[in-house]
């Protein structure tokens, strides 16, 4: 209420938004994440900004996640995911190129870190699916092949590598 100072209010909002996220009640979570009226601190700004447009995508609502992301300049450990949820909202509200263009700066990230490296390969792996469904089995492959073997992604690459070899 209103006699919460509003840094404490901000931040109710966030892990509210957060809760209703996991929650799968996106519609909520926007609310929530949207009541945010000032400042958060620079380990909440990004995340409320990534719950939001997940949300959204999760609507159908992606040219809403675009502009919510477009011009990221949140933290930079959060900027591969931001890139990785902005290249999946352009290429699914029709904007491929430029969506793809963002997918392959993540599937081509030099890291050895193992949350990276496992979103490059989920990156790849949209990708390929993205060039498959566009008809282009060989660009498909050419990502699908870049995804580790003993990643979490690895069965979603091998099928989509068989049905781009099909494909062709």
């Amino acid at each position: 209420d209103a006699s919460t100072p509003a840094p404490v209010r901000d931040q109710a909002w966030v892990y509210l938004g957060k809760v209703l996220y996991a929650a799968g009640q996106f519609q909520d979570s926007e609310r929530a994440l949207r009541s945010v009226a000032g400042d958060l601190p620079p380990s909440l700004a990004p995340e409320r900004l990534l719950l939001l447009a997940q949300g959204l995508m999760y609507r159908g609502r992606f040219d809403e996640a675009v502009a919510v992301l477009d011009g990221w300049t949140g933290a930079p450990e959060w900027t591969a995911y931001a890139q990785f949820n902005l290249g999946v909202a352009l290429v699914r509200a029709g904007r491929e190129e430029r969506g793809l263009a963002l997918l392959d700066g993540v599937g081509t990230l030099v890291t050895e870190n193992p949350e990276l490296a496992s979103l490059r390969d989920k990156a790849n792996v949209a990708i390929g699916y993205a060039q498959l469904q566009a008809g282009r089995p060989a660009a498909a492959r050419l990502a699908l092949d870049r995804v580790q073997l003993a990643g979490s992604q690895a069965n979603k690459a091998l099928l989509g590598a068989g049905w781009a070899d099909a494909a062709e």
